[in-house]
């Protein structure tokens, strides 16, 4: 398993850095592709547990908010409006027990996805989009291998066991720790300051525990291990997003609010 993970991971990543480092249309479609699977992924793990969400609905949202954002149109309400109608109007026509349930995931679902996702493409369009980008990958990345490490030799308390019964507060402060020295790093050799580049580190290591963490509920809740098998020895797309999902939305918003002002 590990080999197969390594594997994965050295034809990925290059993918994934490579994307971000062109930006415009190859960017913009890397991540329309990513988050579609990944909406793909969720409409499957819920059906696993007998709801039916409107998965073209369900899909067409994410790739309109992702265009949106890609576009700049601003229509951000006319399409979840957009949605919750066409959602809506073909419920009248098919519709089975229980479809309220379903009705909410198909909606809840896309925007999870897409509308969090989408913020990938704000975040690379801003002054310094690519800088800003590649920070937040590789200080999710640094989150994920500090909580494992720390995790693994020293975590003793549960960290919200009963949603990830291994997750540990050891592991959790180790990640936070790496994620906030990853970004201290890069202030000190840029000549930045240090303590908001910090306080950026230790805030998008919560972003990515507690993106790990809603997607883990997710997957209880769904009765399933991993959201998919597209990626050997990862799981789905979905599994190696949900911690990007919401460090994105929280880099954004720093960045534009406390680092660009």
């Amino acid at each position: 398993m590990l080999r197969t993970r390594v594997i994965t991971s050295f034809i990925v990543i290059p993918l994934i850095l490579g994307s971000v480092y062109v930006g415009e249309l190859v960017f913009f479609m890397a991540v329309m592709l990513a988050l579609l699977i990944g909406g793909w992924e969720f409409f499957q793990m819920v059906r696993n547990v007998g709801h039916r969400p409107t998965a073209p609905v369900g899909l067409g949202l994410i790739a309109a908010l992702t265009a949106n954002a890609y576009l700049r149109w601003g229509w951000e309400h006319e399409i979840l409006v957009g949605a919750v109608v066409l959602s809506l109007v073909l419920a009248l026509f098919w519709h089975e027990e229980g479809w309220l349930a379903s009705w909410a995931l198909t909606i809840g679902g896309a925007l999870y996805v897409g509308g969090l996702g989408s913020y990938f493409i704000l975040v690379r369009e801003l002054n310094g989009g690519l800088v800003w980008t590649i920070l937040a990958i590789v200080t999710v990345w640094a989150t994920d291998g500090g909580a494992y490490i720390v995790g693994t030799t020293m975590g003793r308390r549960a960290f919200f066991p009963s949603i990830s019964p291994k997750k540990t507060w050891e592991g959790a402060i180790g990640g936070w720790v790496a994620a906030t020295l990853a970004t201290s790093a890069f202030a000190w050799v840029f000549g930045l300051p240090l303590l908001p580049f910090g306080a950026l580190g230790f805030g998008l290591g919560l972003a990515a525990t507690f993106g790990d963490l809603a997607e883990s509920l997710l997957k209880r809740q769904s009765g399933v291990k991993d959201s998919g098998t597209i990626m050997p020895g990862h799981g789905g797309i979905l599994d190696r997003m949900d911690s990007l999902l919401f460090a994105a939305v929280f880099i954004y918003y720093y960045v534009i609010l406390v680092l660009l002002r």
